[in-house]
Formats: C-alpha cells, structure tokens, sequence
C-alpha cells in the first residue's frame, strides 16, 4: 500500500483537507494517509492542495483533481 502525506498547514488554508478525508472514505484499501507538520514548500502550499508519494509531489487545482492525480499515480 502506498502512503499519501499531507502537509498540516496545506490542509488547513486549501482544500487538502477534503482530499485526505475523500482518501480515507473511499480509497483506504489503496492508500494510506499520513499527516505531516510541514513540507517547507510554503509558496506552492498556500495556492493550492497537494501531496507526497514517496519523494514525488501530487498536486492539482481543486481536492477532486488531487484525489484523482493520487489514484493514478499509486496505479502506476
């Protein structure tokens, strides 16, 4: 099973935080979520929701897209 990390600060000023709970609801099986204190990306962390997977960074616009970008990058 693949971890997705999450920044603390990401989830509370983006829409990281709908992800995470989307992930947990209806891709436990897949994905194990893991919350962090800090990724130090602070520019991109303000903009918009985005994970790690291993030492590659998932991003998207919305919690959806990002939710979708995780999927995919765990199937590959």
């Amino acid at each position: 099973m693949r971890v997705a990390k999450f920044c603390e600060h990401n989830i509370r000023v983006t829409e990281a935080g709908k992800a995470l709970e989307l992930l947990r609801l209806e891709h436990h099986t897949e994905v194990d979520v893991k919350v962090t204190d800090c990724f130090r990306r602070c520019l991109e962390c303000r903009e918009k929701p985005f994970c790690r997977i291993q030492l590659t960074t998932v991003e998207a616009k919305d919690a959806e897209g990002l939710v979708n970008k995780i999927i995919q990058s765990i199937h590959q």
